[in-house]
């Protein structure tokens, strides 16, 4: 008896998270089914019940299409294979096959289509993450490669092809910091068994980082724009807004009204991170209070924009656009560094060290690991005069 193959849509009739739902390849014979995930989540607005197929209001639609085709299309070439053979091939041992001979299939399938439909990545992340995979077929000669290859020889290669185009130290470790993400995501849905990226380190080289002073934070606070037009003046109060606050850019740019809450001592921030997902709860009236008044300079920055109205606190700036203005900036209020929009988060970080506890510092950053809030306490000056002045020299 032959075994059909049809695509159905969220079989279980229940959304994740994300308001999503799997993908999955039916297999039928002789009133007998079973399911395999595609590992493709849609939500139900993107598919089209009549044609059994992802809607084109699907940014990728074509390329998803395309590649669930290619799953049935291989699993009918199996079926028709077995068949030529005269083997058995039925739907009690098509699972076991499928892994033998699907599942044991393309890296770079499986890398397109997590980063397609991975609903939390970042912009900047995703293109990251597709540089690494554009970087994978470059070192392959555009040509497929499938997990069985990924060994410690083919991670060592990799690297070595990288390091012999002249990249930086970092961008390498980035590179083999991505590759090593999605080897763990593999291993967790059962593609591969181990990570042989731990097996090599790369070491990332120590950036200085550049921060400003509380006095020249000042000084852009009380630069003269009049002459300029408003863009100037909005980057300059978002820029402030983060020293202030310690935001990322992704969050200041996209920061909401109703993540806005006023309780009795004042204004708060609460809402999940667009970078690491994670919850953040900043209270605005603790942070930089001006004397002699009850509102803080986040406080005030703040009102100036706030409308509930408005899809965003702030207008709308690109990353590099609010870069470009930050140059004029800092060149009017005589500083000499390279400032960035992430400068203010450093500053915020390296000024706060030396104030609040480790572990506070750590929940007002949103960091995961207390080594990465230790990199702004070894970057605080301050702190370490203070602690070597305590040092007792007496033997």
């Amino acid at each position: 008896m032959k075994i059909t193959f049809t695509t159905i849509f969220n079989r279980k009739n229940k959304l994740n998270a994300a308001g999503a739902a799997p993908i999955e390849i039916r297999a039928y014979e002789n009133r007998k089914r079973k399911f395999f995930s595609t590992k493709i989540f849609i939500t139900p607005s993107q598919w089209n019940k009549r044609l059994n197929r992802i809607n084109e209001n699907h940014p990728y639609a074509d390329a998803l299409n395309s590649q669930i085709s290619e799953q049935i299309g291989k699993l009918e070439k199996l079926q028709a294979d077995h068949f030529h053979d005269n083997k058995p091939f039925t739907i009690d041992n098509v699972k076991k096959e499928i892994e033998k001979n699907i599942n044991n299939g393309s890296f770079v399938d499986f890398v397109k289509t997590e980063i397609i439909n991975n609903q939390v990545l970042a912009p900047k992340t995703k293109m990251s993450h597709n540089n690494t995979l554009n970087k994978l077929l470059e070192f392959k000669n555009n040509a497929d490669f499938f997990f069985t290859e990924i060994d410690y020889s083919f991670v060592d290669d990799f690297l070595n092809f990288l390091r012999k185009q002249k990249l930086a130290t970092n961008t390498v470790h980035k590179q083999h910091k991505n590759l090593k993400q999605y080897i763990n995501l593999a291993i967790k849905k059962g593609y591969m068994l181990n990570n042989p990226c731990n097996d090599i380190k790369v070491k990332p080289d120590q950036k200085k980082r550049e921060i400003l002073t509380l006095d020249e934070i000042k000084r852009i606070e009380t630069l003269d724009l009049s002459k300029f037009d408003e863009n100037i003046n909005t980057v300059r109060n978002l820029f402030l807004f983060a020293c202030f606050t310690g935001l990322r850019i992704s969050d200041a740019t996209h920061l909401k009204p109703e993540y806005v809450k006023k309780e009795k001592e004042g204004f708060i921030l609460d809402f999940i991170t667009i970078k690491v997902n994670k919850r953040a709860e900043i209270p605005l009236y603790s942070l930089f209070k001006m004397p002699g008044t009850k509102k803080s300079k986040p406080e005030i920055i703040l009102e100036k924009y706030y409308d509930k109205k408005k899809k965003y606190v702030f207008p709308v700036l690109s990353e590099p656009f609010i870069n470009r203005h930050l140059k004029v900036i800092a060149e009017l209020a005589n500083i000499h560094i390279k400032v960035t929009f992430h400068t203010a988060r450093h500053s915020f970080g390296t000024y706060m060290a030396g104030k609040i506890p480790l572990p506070q510092l750590m929940y007002l950053m949103q960091h995961s690991d207390i080594k990465t809030t230790m990199i702004y306490v070894n970057t605080n000056q301050e702190i370490v005069k203070q602690g070597l002045m305590k040092v007792d020299w007496n033997y």
